[in-house]
């Protein structure tokens, strides 16, 4: 099943009438984007959301302290395919990360203000609306939870095993970021994980 699929399948399962998916599919907009393209840079204000049709992206933020970008998570098509800055999104303030595109992608885009009209005019689709986001958050924190309770030992075998896709799509050098480790480190981790 492709993501757009995905997408519909989602919307049906939320028992979304067939003239409010059409409306959806209508006002979003279908973006081929070229890697490291950035989508939302620090200091701008986020007014959409993404859904990831094809392709691999990460957030970043800077680390004051190292002076560093740090990768702070990884949205693909096959794991967290919708995609935006939560605080800055519904908090109306600038955003501290930054999304950038890390492989040649094919999003659809949904401006605010278009899917808050859906919303205020439709009970059905505001609550599929919250569902995707709770959703969302909810697996994000439980990524968080692990990479906070883990060790990178750990943590690199648990992502191996339930979710290959980020192995398998997202370059070395920003899971070692995430699990703020060296490429070094995580190169020899993996080293001997293939060798036991």
């Amino acid at each position: 099943m492709d993501n757009l699929d995905f997408f519909l399948e989602k919307a049906k399962e939320n028992n979304l009438r067939e003239d409010v998916i059409n409306e959806l599919i209508r006002v979003s907009k279908l973006e081929q984007i070229k890697s490291k393209t950035v989508l939302l840079d620090y200091g701008q204000n986020c007014n959409k959301i993404y859904f990831i049709l094809k392709g691999a992206f990460i957030t970043k933020a800077w680390d004051e302290e190292k002076q560093i970008e740090k990768t702070i998570s990884f949205n693909i098509d096959s794991f967290q395919p919708f995609l935006t800055n939560p605080e800055s999104y519904f908090s109306n303030v600038v955003s501290d990360t930054c999304i950038q595109a890390i492989s040649d992608a094919t999003i659809m885009s949904f401006n605010k203000r278009d899917l808050e009209k859906i919303s205020s005019n439709n009970k059905i689709y505001n609550q599929h609306y919250n569902r995707m986001i709770i959703d969302g958050l909810i697996a994000e924190n439980q990524i968080r939870i692990k990479l906070l309770t883990y060790s990178p030992k750990k943590f690199y075998c648990y992502l191996r095993t339930n979710h290959p896709e980020i192995i398998q799509n997202i370059p070395s050098k920003h899971i070692a970021s995430f699990l703020g480790i060296s490429d070094v480190w995580l190169s020899n981790l993996r080293k001997s994980l293939s060798l036991s």
